[in-house]
């Protein structure tokens, strides 16, 4: 759960398959953050994403012990891949202090319908991104520009008071779904795996409008997550230690020992398996037996001459 030290009643998770998704730090983010609406308070984090998986963004705002009770409202505003998707609003007045925790779960984008007073939903869920390699520079420099924001959802918190309370509900642009295949290079070595497309959420009622004033101008807070399958690639999760008697070896010896253990087990699966037969038990009878605990009888050899200097035992005969 996504939360500020200076805005603890304030946080923000994210929901992969209706479970919440595990949060790792990103490190990197505050440098990389450009920071252009200038929020007061920032967070960032990283997620998992998984092929069509659909998604959904929480809010819980917490006014338990009156700490948002300073703001008249509070207007908050969900941004996925550099295009707004939703925002609403949470007035003081309506959850005082000792009020239970407030819970905005935010599953699509609202598109207008040709139903009156209902909305179309279309809901958010992850989609692969795939590379091609031989694309020219036209198309590097399009894609560079479009896949900027791709892979990143980000929610901003206004402090702010409610102006005018409109009867009219809003009109919505509508949403496409785009193409996922983009130039390698226009990547630039990001290890973006995922961009946000929709499926069909049905009809939900329309709702209501307000104008807000700003106060202050700025942000009080950016949540920001970056969505990736390859979280081992980019050392947020870090990877499996390398057993101890490997380190020793260089990977030019690792590469040969595998090579050689693959060959063992191929060479395994290609030899027949042969059915062992058991082995004939054969009796055997002795005629004789001999006594070994005694000394042994001192055996007179027959000897042969065979020359006048030369003489030899015949051991053929018994």
């Amino acid at each position: 759960m996504a939360v500020l030290n200076e805005l603890p009643g304030i946080k923000v998770t994210i929901e992969v398959n209706d479970v919440k998704a595990q949060e790792y730090n990103d490190e990197d983010g505050p440098a990389e953050d450009k920071n252009n609406r200038r929020a007061t308070n920032r967070c960032f984090k990283y997620i998992e994403s998984k092929d069509d998986s659909p998604f959904s963004v929480v809010y819980h705002l917490d006014n338990t012990y009156g700490q948002l009770s300073r703001y008249d409202a509070l207007g908050i505003y969900l941004s996925i891949d550099g295009t707004q998707m939703d925002s609403c609003l949470w007035e003081s007045a309506r959850y005082p202090p000792g009020s239970p925790v407030w819970t905005h779960r935010v599953t699509g984008t609202r598109n207008t319908s040709a139903h009156s007073g209902m909305d179309s939903i279309r809901k958010f869920k992850f989609s692969k991104i795939t590379t091609i390699d031989d694309a020219g520079k036209d198309r590097v420099a399009r894609d560079i520009e479009d896949f900027k924001r791709i892979g990143l959802i980000k929610v901003y918190v206004y402090g702010c008071s409610v102006r005018e309370n409109r009867p009219t509900h809003r009109s919505h642009r509508s949403t496409r779904d785009r193409d996922f295949e983009v130039a390698e290079k226009a990547l630039k070595g990001r290890a973006v795996s995922h961009g946000t497309a929709y499926s069909d959420g049905g009809l939900i009622p329309q709702t209501s409008t307000v104008s807000v004033d700003f106060y202050p101008r700025d942000p009080l807070a950016a949540f920001s997550f970056k969505y990736r399958n390859a979280l081992h690639k980019e050392l947020v999760i870090p990877r499996s230690p390398t057993p101890e008697g490997l380190n020793a070896l260089s990977e030019a010896e690792i590469r040969r020992l595998a090579a050689e253990r693959l060959e063992d087990i191929n060479h395994h699966r290609r030899s027949p398996t042969l059915k062992r037969e058991p082995r004939a038990v054969i009796k055997r009878e002795f005629a004789e037996y001999y006594d070994l605990t005694e000394e042994p009888t001192k055996r007179e050899w027959k000897k042969v001459r065979i020359d006048d200097k030369h003489e030899a035992i015949d051991l053929t005969d018994d």
